[in-house]
């Protein structure tokens, strides 16, 4: 259930805790991976709004911060601008615990609040380095100088500094940023172009064409969508005298086309949300295309076969096969195929998702993805008897293909305290969306309308922000 370079630990523990509450509800456990008790600490207050988009902070299995949006007013005191904010929690270095302190990210350097709505966190964080700063879209026009329009704009809060820069001065509605590990570059989209904006030099540079980007954690790629196909596009810093203008930033080889086959096949459906790793080694992403898997050794269980037709799977391409621990092309991540490392060709599961399945996104090292889905089919292996208890309501699963087994399972992760009926896990009362994943896959979070269970205290009408911790060292 770990990406590979992350001990297997046993038992494993598993932890579900819901953050969206003005005190954290912190989960314990009981020592097995599916009854847990939720217990909500400090009072326990329901948020009196909806929250979203949780993330992560890149550092490895540290994960320091956890980011969201919500548009509650009782999270942080002082929260009187009746907007959406963005929030982080400086987690206690226990691995597990999600108690810390939690602030507001989406303020000005002088500490003032937003005057329109602020989302989409992207947190910073990378191997040996503590997360720095944290990249947010706003509609505010008081969080830094510069800015006077209502559309959207990117900005970057120093963690350390408690500074906030706009980076996107002179683009309009500027959208989905995504800051590397290092703190160093944040990609966005304008106007339907890519943009690579150094914080270094504060200059912002534009890469491709394209809208709804993903940067990898190394800071040197990025992922995009354009006309219904996915792309990706390396760059890197160039160095000149001061005299000549400084550091800058240029394309470092072709833009290359993710949703393709290896048959050199263009997607035959649309492809979009792409999710990279670290390195970018590699690109997960959301296509109704049927070809995908044509060529080559095609993907593993189902070979070249796409047996839901134009329903949307969630796919993993190898970028370079040279430099990726696997030598596969393509992955349909929404296969569950229940083999193990003994055995991998064995296929006890064999089931592609019934229903679309969409939102992935991936972990350091790209042996790992969650997405969220309507399929009522996948399962974690043959000995589950019920798939899908809850049918048709979207789910959140987790996709593992460590290198040493060469196969995939998928298992069911938004589910609750109650323990396992029939061997099939109990899930959610309402519909889980929008998930993300630490570096490690030690955390998944996600969105859901779950009420009356794991502390959620505020009712089906309002989404809150769920963690599930996998386990620890």
């Amino acid at each position: 259930m770990f990406d590979s370079r992350t001990p297997r630990l046993a038992p494993l523990a598993a932890i579900l805790a819901l953050l969206a509450t003005a005190a954290l509800a912190v989960a314990q456990t009981n020592g097995t991976r599916d009854s847990v008790i939720a217990s909500p600490i400090g009072g326990g207050t329901a948020a009196d709004g909806d929250s979203d988009n949780v993330a992560f902070s890149g550092d490895n299995r540290r994960t320091r911060y956890i980011g969201f949006d919500s548009t509650s007013t009782n999270l942080v005191s002082g929260d009187t601008n009746s907007s959406r904010d963005v929030f982080l929690i400086a987690r206690s270095s226990q691995e597990g615990s999600l108690s810390g302190r939690m602030t507001r990210a989406s303020v000005s350097s002088r500490g003032r609040q937003g005057n329109a709505d602020s989302r989409l966190p992207s947190i910073s964080g990378e191997s040996g380095r503590s997360a720095r700063c944290v990249a947010f879209e706003s509609q505010a026009t008081n969080l830094a100088s510069g800015d006077r329009s209502r559309d959207w704009d990117v900005y970057v809060r120093d963690l350390k500094r408690r500074s906030t820069t706009l980076v996107s001065r002179g683009r309009s509605n500027a959208r989905t940023p995504v800051v590397d590990g290092a703190c160093e570059f944040v990609t966005f989209e304008s106007a339907g172009r890519i943009y690579v904006y150094d914080i270094k030099s504060r200059k912002a540079t534009r890469i491709a064409r394209g809208t709804n980007p993903d940067q990898q954690t190394n800071g040197k790629g990025v992922a995009y969508e354009r006309s219904g196909q996915v792309y990706y596009q390396a760059y890197l810093r160039k160095f000149r005298s001061r005299k000549r203008g400084g550091p800058y930033v240029k394309r470092s080889g072709r833009e290359q086309l993710v949703s393709r086959s290896a048959a050199a096949a263009r997607g035959n459906g649309v492809s979009r949300n792409p999710s990279l790793d670290d390195a970018g080694l590699y690109v997960a992403f959301e296509s109704t295309a049927t070809n995908l898997c044509e060529g080559g050794s095609g993907c593993a269980g189902v070979g070249s076969a796409d047996r839901n037709g134009a329903v949307s799977d969630v796919f993993r391409r190898t970028l370079n096969s040279r430099r990726a621990p696997s030598k596969d092309y393509m992955q349909i991540v929404s296969y569950s195929q229940g083999c193990s490392a003994a055995s991998p060709s064995a296929a006890a599961v064999d089931a592609q998702g019934d229903g679309p399945s969409n939102n992935p996104q991936m972990t350091g090292a790209g042996e790992n993805i969650v997405f969220d889905s309507e399929a009522t089919n996948l399962k974690e292996s043959s000995g589950i008897a019920v798939a899908d208890a809850n049918g048709a309501a979207r789910d959140v699963f987790y996709w593992n293909f460590p290198r040493g087994r060469r196969c995939g399972n998928v298992s069911r992760e938004s589910r609750g305290s109650q323990p396992r009926e029939a061997g099939s896990g109990q899930p959610l009362n309402g519909a889980s969306t929008n998930p993300a994943t630490s570096n490690r896959a030690n955390y998944i979070g996600f969105t859901s309308t779950q009420s009356g269970d794991l502390g959620e205290l505020n009712g089906p009408g309002i989404p809150d922000v769920f963690v599930r911790f996998l386990g620890g060292e």
